[in-house]
Protein backbone atom coordinates (compact mmCIF):
# COMPACT_ATOMS: atom_id res chain seq x y z
CA UNK A 1 0.00 0.00 0.00
CA UNK A 2 2.38 2.33 -1.03
CA UNK A 3 0.85 3.74 -3.61
CA UNK A 4 -1.57 6.22 -4.20
CA UNK A 5 -4.06 7.11 -7.39
CA UNK A 6 -5.36 10.36 -8.25
CA UNK A 7 -7.63 9.76 -11.18
CA UNK A 8 -9.53 12.81 -12.93
CA UNK A 9 -12.02 13.40 -15.44
CA UNK A 10 -9.71 12.12 -18.26
CA UNK A 11 -9.76 8.33 -16.99
CA UNK A 12 -13.56 7.98 -17.31
CA UNK A 13 -13.14 9.84 -20.69
CA UNK A 14 -10.46 7.33 -21.74
CA UNK A 15 -13.00 4.99 -21.33
CA UNK A 16 -15.21 6.34 -23.94
CA UNK A 17 -17.58 7.53 -21.09
CA UNK A 18 -19.79 10.84 -21.92
CA UNK A 19 -18.75 12.91 -18.88
CA UNK A 20 -17.26 15.77 -20.15
CA UNK A 21 -19.06 19.47 -18.58
CA UNK A 22 -20.36 20.06 -21.95
CA UNK A 23 -21.97 16.59 -21.69
CA UNK A 24 -23.69 18.15 -18.43
CA UNK A 25 -24.74 20.77 -20.66
CA UNK A 26 -26.75 18.84 -23.48
CA UNK A 27 -28.23 16.92 -20.68
CA UNK A 28 -29.44 20.18 -19.29
CA UNK A 29 -30.86 21.32 -22.20
CA UNK A 30 -32.74 17.98 -23.12
CA UNK A 31 -33.95 17.80 -19.52
CA UNK A 32 -34.67 21.35 -18.74
CA UNK A 33 -34.19 24.08 -20.99
CA UNK A 34 -35.54 26.62 -18.64
CA UNK A 35 -33.23 25.90 -16.02
CA UNK A 36 -30.06 25.76 -18.79
CA UNK A 37 -30.95 29.36 -19.72
CA UNK A 38 -31.54 30.98 -16.80
CA UNK A 39 -28.31 29.71 -15.66
CA UNK A 40 -26.58 30.91 -18.53
CA UNK A 41 -27.48 34.08 -18.44
CA UNK A 42 -26.30 35.13 -15.24
CA UNK A 43 -22.90 34.29 -17.06
CA UNK A 44 -24.17 36.92 -19.99
CA UNK A 45 -24.76 34.00 -22.21
CA UNK A 46 -27.99 34.63 -24.44
CA UNK A 47 -29.10 31.37 -26.54
CA UNK A 48 -29.51 32.42 -30.25
CA UNK A 49 -33.40 32.54 -31.95
CA UNK A 50 -33.63 30.52 -34.76
CA UNK A 51 -36.61 32.27 -35.79
CA UNK A 52 -33.91 35.52 -36.20
CA UNK A 53 -32.59 36.35 -39.77
CA UNK A 54 -29.66 35.23 -40.65
CA UNK A 55 -29.66 32.14 -38.42
CA UNK A 56 -28.08 28.99 -39.63
CA UNK A 57 -26.82 25.61 -38.50
CA UNK A 58 -23.43 27.22 -39.05
CA UNK A 59 -24.19 30.34 -36.54
CA UNK A 60 -25.08 27.83 -34.01
CA UNK A 61 -21.79 25.40 -34.28
CA UNK A 62 -20.08 28.68 -34.03
CA UNK A 63 -22.20 29.82 -30.64
CA UNK A 64 -21.72 26.44 -29.44
CA UNK A 65 -18.07 26.44 -29.38
CA UNK A 66 -17.70 30.17 -27.87
CA UNK A 67 -19.95 29.10 -24.82
CA UNK A 68 -18.07 26.11 -24.68
CA UNK A 69 -15.02 27.72 -24.54
CA UNK A 70 -16.31 30.87 -22.23
CA UNK A 71 -18.21 28.67 -19.47
CA UNK A 72 -18.40 25.32 -19.91
CA UNK A 73 -14.51 23.77 -20.90
CA UNK A 74 -13.90 24.38 -17.50
CA UNK A 75 -16.92 24.62 -15.54
CA UNK A 76 -16.21 24.46 -12.07
CA UNK A 77 -13.53 27.01 -12.26
CA UNK A 78 -15.66 29.35 -13.59
CA UNK A 79 -19.32 28.84 -12.21
CA UNK A 80 -18.17 31.04 -9.22
CA UNK A 81 -17.78 34.05 -10.84
CA UNK A 82 -21.23 35.14 -12.73
CA UNK A 83 -21.41 38.23 -14.25
CA UNK A 84 -22.36 40.71 -10.82
CA UNK A 85 -22.03 43.82 -12.58
CA UNK A 86 -24.97 43.00 -14.61
CA UNK A 87 -26.80 41.45 -11.68
CA UNK A 88 -26.56 44.77 -10.03
CA UNK A 89 -27.44 47.07 -12.84
CA UNK A 90 -30.66 44.87 -13.00
CA UNK A 91 -31.38 45.00 -9.20
CA UNK A 92 -31.19 49.00 -9.99
CA UNK A 93 -33.93 48.85 -12.84
CA UNK A 94 -36.38 46.45 -10.71
CA UNK A 95 -36.04 48.82 -7.37
CA UNK A 96 -36.91 52.14 -9.37
CA UNK A 97 -40.34 50.45 -10.76
CA UNK A 98 -40.83 49.02 -7.34
CA UNK A 99 -40.54 52.34 -5.94
CA UNK A 100 -42.66 53.85 -9.01
CA UNK A 101 -44.99 51.07 -7.82
CA UNK A 102 -45.08 50.36 -4.44
CA UNK A 103 -43.15 53.48 -3.03
CA UNK A 104 -40.77 52.94 -0.22
CA UNK A 105 -43.30 50.04 1.56
CA UNK A 106 -41.37 46.77 2.43
CA UNK A 107 -38.78 47.06 -0.31
CA UNK A 108 -36.24 44.42 2.08
CA UNK A 109 -39.47 41.89 2.14
CA UNK A 110 -40.43 42.06 -1.22
CA UNK A 111 -37.39 42.11 -3.17
CA UNK A 112 -35.97 38.82 -0.82
CA UNK A 113 -38.87 37.05 -2.77
CA UNK A 114 -38.25 38.37 -6.07
CA UNK A 115 -34.95 37.24 -5.70
CA UNK A 116 -35.68 33.87 -4.43
CA UNK A 117 -38.43 33.28 -7.68
CA UNK A 118 -35.32 34.81 -9.90
CA UNK A 119 -32.23 32.30 -8.83
CA UNK A 120 -34.15 30.02 -6.97
CA UNK A 121 -33.93 27.29 -9.97
CA UNK A 122 -30.24 26.86 -8.82
CA UNK A 123 -31.46 24.61 -5.90
CA UNK A 124 -32.20 22.16 -8.89
CA UNK A 125 -28.55 21.92 -10.00
CA UNK A 126 -26.80 18.83 -7.65
CA UNK A 127 -29.91 17.21 -8.59
CA UNK A 128 -29.81 17.45 -12.17
CA UNK A 129 -26.02 16.36 -11.93
CA UNK A 130 -27.06 13.24 -9.62
CA UNK A 131 -29.50 12.27 -12.74
CA UNK A 132 -27.26 12.75 -15.05
CA UNK A 133 -24.43 10.86 -14.09
CA UNK A 134 -26.94 8.02 -13.23
CA UNK A 135 -27.77 7.62 -16.95
CA UNK A 136 -24.30 7.03 -17.93
CA UNK A 137 -24.00 3.57 -18.87
CA UNK A 138 -20.63 1.67 -17.64
CA UNK A 139 -21.73 -2.18 -17.61
CA UNK A 140 -20.03 -2.48 -21.22
CA UNK A 141 -17.21 -0.65 -20.19
CA UNK A 142 -13.76 -2.89 -20.92
CA UNK A 143 -10.72 -2.12 -18.73
CA UNK A 144 -7.97 -0.20 -20.41
CA UNK A 145 -5.12 -1.03 -17.82
CA UNK A 146 -4.52 -4.84 -16.83
CA UNK A 147 -2.13 -2.75 -14.04
CA UNK A 148 -5.63 -1.64 -12.46
CA UNK A 149 -6.99 -4.89 -12.40
CA UNK A 150 -7.59 -5.55 -8.96
CA UNK A 151 -4.89 -3.43 -7.29
CA UNK A 152 -4.09 -2.74 -3.99
CA UNK A 153 -3.49 1.16 -2.90
CA UNK A 154 -4.92 4.19 -2.25
CA UNK A 155 -7.61 5.15 -5.11
CA UNK A 156 -8.56 9.14 -4.59
CA UNK A 157 -10.96 10.33 -7.56
CA UNK A 158 -12.59 13.03 -8.32
CA UNK A 159 -14.65 11.47 -10.96
CA UNK A 160 -18.42 10.53 -9.71
CA UNK A 161 -18.65 7.05 -11.56
CA UNK A 162 -18.24 3.58 -10.57
CA UNK A 163 -15.59 2.53 -13.16
CA UNK A 164 -12.80 1.50 -10.61
CA UNK A 165 -15.23 -0.25 -8.40
CA UNK A 166 -17.15 -2.02 -11.23
CA UNK A 167 -14.77 -2.52 -14.43
CA UNK A 168 -11.35 -2.95 -12.35
CA UNK A 169 -12.65 -4.31 -9.46
CA UNK A 170 -11.08 -2.20 -6.99
CA UNK A 171 -12.69 -2.52 -3.20
CA UNK A 172 -11.74 0.93 -1.45
CA UNK A 173 -12.17 4.26 -3.15
CA UNK A 174 -12.53 7.33 -2.15
CA UNK A 175 -14.85 9.40 -4.52
CA UNK A 176 -14.06 12.93 -2.70
CA UNK A 177 -17.20 14.70 -4.45
CA UNK A 178 -19.67 11.62 -4.50
CA UNK A 179 -20.69 9.55 -6.60
CA UNK A 180 -23.49 6.90 -7.52
CA UNK A 181 -24.33 3.34 -7.53
CA UNK A 182 -24.08 0.93 -4.96
CA UNK A 183 -20.82 2.06 -3.24
CA UNK A 184 -21.81 5.84 -2.88
CA UNK A 185 -21.59 7.00 0.31
CA UNK A 186 -23.13 10.76 -0.60
CA UNK A 187 -23.88 11.97 -4.15
CA UNK A 188 -22.38 13.67 -6.33
CA UNK A 189 -21.85 17.31 -6.26
CA UNK A 190 -20.79 20.39 -8.05
CA UNK A 191 -19.79 23.38 -7.30
CA UNK A 192 -16.83 26.21 -7.48
CA UNK A 193 -14.31 27.59 -4.73
CA UNK A 194 -14.50 31.24 -4.79
CA UNK A 195 -15.29 31.70 -0.60
CA UNK A 196 -13.40 35.26 -1.39
CA UNK A 197 -16.82 36.50 -3.86
CA UNK A 198 -19.15 35.08 -1.30
CA UNK A 199 -17.98 36.90 1.95
CA UNK A 200 -17.55 40.29 -0.28
CA UNK A 201 -21.04 39.85 -0.77
CA UNK A 202 -22.21 39.14 3.07
CA UNK A 203 -20.32 42.32 3.87
CA UNK A 204 -22.03 44.29 1.42
CA UNK A 205 -25.43 43.29 2.11
CA UNK A 206 -24.44 44.49 6.25
CA UNK A 207 -22.85 47.51 5.29
CA UNK A 208 -26.60 48.41 3.37
CA UNK A 209 -28.25 47.33 5.83
CA UNK A 210 -26.14 49.76 8.24
CA UNK A 211 -26.92 52.15 5.92
CA UNK A 212 -30.74 51.78 5.21
CA UNK A 213 -30.28 50.43 2.07
CA UNK A 214 -32.93 47.80 2.01
CA UNK A 215 -32.77 47.22 -1.76
CA UNK A 216 -28.65 47.01 -1.75
CA UNK A 217 -28.92 44.57 1.29
CA UNK A 218 -31.47 42.30 -0.89
CA UNK A 219 -29.49 41.98 -4.18
CA UNK A 220 -25.80 41.59 -1.94
CA UNK A 221 -27.38 38.97 0.27
CA UNK A 222 -28.91 37.42 -3.14
CA UNK A 223 -26.02 36.77 -4.77
CA UNK A 224 -24.35 35.61 -1.61
CA UNK A 225 -26.78 33.13 -1.82
CA UNK A 226 -26.97 31.80 -5.22
CA UNK A 227 -23.15 31.76 -5.03
CA UNK A 228 -23.08 29.39 -1.28
CA UNK A 229 -25.36 27.00 -3.37
CA UNK A 230 -22.98 26.28 -5.56
CA UNK A 231 -19.98 26.50 -3.09
CA UNK A 232 -18.16 23.32 -2.79
CA UNK A 233 -16.35 23.27 0.49
CA UNK A 234 -13.05 21.69 0.47
CA UNK A 235 -12.18 22.01 4.18
CA UNK A 236 -15.54 20.16 5.06
CA UNK A 237 -14.89 17.32 2.82
CA UNK A 238 -10.87 17.09 3.49
CA UNK A 239 -12.36 16.82 7.48
CA UNK A 240 -15.53 14.60 7.02
CA UNK A 241 -12.55 11.85 5.47
CA UNK A 242 -9.34 12.58 7.40
CA UNK A 243 -9.55 8.54 8.13
CA UNK A 244 -8.04 8.59 4.38
CA UNK A 245 -5.39 11.03 4.07
CA UNK A 246 -4.45 9.59 7.72
CA UNK A 247 -3.41 6.54 6.27
CA UNK A 248 -1.79 7.86 3.25
CA UNK A 249 1.94 8.22 5.12
CA UNK A 250 3.76 5.22 3.83
CA UNK A 251 2.35 6.39 0.20
CA UNK A 252 6.03 6.59 -1.68
CA UNK A 253 4.59 6.72 -5.33
CA UNK A 254 1.84 9.20 -6.55
CA UNK A 255 0.35 8.43 -10.04
CA UNK A 256 -2.25 11.39 -11.22
CA UNK A 257 -4.05 10.32 -14.52
CA UNK A 258 -6.75 12.50 -16.14
CA UNK A 259 -6.74 15.13 -13.69
CA UNK A 260 -5.94 19.04 -15.29
CA UNK A 261 -4.87 20.67 -12.41
CA UNK A 262 -8.36 22.96 -12.03
CA UNK A 263 -8.03 25.71 -9.24
CA UNK A 264 -10.91 24.12 -7.43
CA UNK A 265 -8.83 20.77 -6.65
CA UNK A 266 -6.00 22.64 -5.47
CA UNK A 267 -6.44 22.10 -1.77
CA UNK A 268 -6.70 18.72 -2.44
CA UNK A 269 -3.31 18.61 -3.86
CA UNK A 270 -2.13 20.49 -0.97
CA UNK A 271 -3.60 17.97 1.36
CA UNK A 272 -2.11 15.08 -0.01
CA UNK A 273 1.35 16.51 -0.24
CA UNK A 274 1.47 17.08 3.37
CA UNK A 275 -0.31 13.70 4.02
CA UNK A 276 2.33 11.35 2.03
CA UNK A 277 6.13 10.66 2.45
CA UNK A 278 8.38 13.45 1.85
CA UNK A 279 10.27 11.12 0.42
CA UNK A 280 7.81 10.39 -2.42
CA UNK A 281 8.10 10.57 -6.01
CA UNK A 282 5.12 12.00 -8.48
CA UNK A 283 4.82 10.99 -11.56
CA UNK A 284 1.72 12.81 -13.46
CA UNK A 285 0.20 12.26 -16.59
CA UNK A 286 -0.99 14.93 -19.23
CA UNK A 287 -3.09 14.96 -22.06
CA UNK A 288 -2.15 17.60 -24.59
CA UNK A 289 -0.41 20.74 -23.96
CA UNK A 290 -3.49 22.97 -21.91
CA UNK A 291 -3.27 20.40 -19.14
CA UNK A 292 0.16 20.32 -18.88
CA UNK A 293 0.42 23.79 -18.59
CA UNK A 294 -2.03 24.00 -15.85
CA UNK A 295 -0.65 20.87 -13.93
CA UNK A 296 2.60 23.13 -14.42
CA UNK A 297 0.77 26.19 -12.26
CA UNK A 298 -0.63 23.47 -9.94
CA UNK A 299 2.47 22.39 -8.94
CA UNK A 300 4.30 24.90 -9.05
CA UNK A 301 1.89 26.39 -6.55
CA UNK A 302 2.06 24.02 -4.28
CA UNK A 303 5.87 23.67 -4.33
CA UNK A 304 5.61 19.96 -4.77
CA UNK A 305 7.63 20.73 -8.50
CA UNK A 306 10.63 21.90 -6.32
CA UNK A 307 10.38 19.39 -2.92
CA UNK A 308 9.81 16.22 -4.40
CA UNK A 309 10.89 14.06 -7.52
CA UNK A 310 7.92 14.84 -10.28
CA UNK A 311 7.38 13.54 -13.93
CA UNK A 312 5.22 14.38 -16.63
CA UNK A 313 4.78 12.45 -18.97
CA UNK A 314 2.31 11.97 -21.87
CA UNK A 315 -1.03 10.02 -21.10
CA UNK A 316 -0.74 7.53 -23.58
CA UNK A 317 2.40 6.02 -21.37
CA UNK A 318 -0.02 5.67 -18.53
CA UNK A 319 -2.05 2.76 -20.41
CA UNK A 320 1.17 0.90 -21.48
CA UNK A 321 2.24 0.70 -18.09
Amino acid sequence: MDTLYILGNGFDLAHDLPTQYWDFREYLQEKDWEFLNEFEKLYNIEPLDESEYGYSHELQEKWDAKVKRTLWSEFEDKMGFPCVDSMLDFSSSVLDNLFLDTGNIAIKDTMDEYWKDMYGFINKLQEYVCDWISEIDIDGIKPKSKELLYRDGYFFTFNYTEVLEKVYGIDSVLHIHGSVGDTADIPPIMGHCNKTEIDEHIQKAKEADELYDEGGASIHEAIANYLEKIYKDTSENMFFNQNFFSKLHTVKNIIIMGWSGGEVDIPYLEKIRDSVSKEAKWTVYFHDKKTFDSLQIAFKKTNIINNYKTEFLDSPKFWER
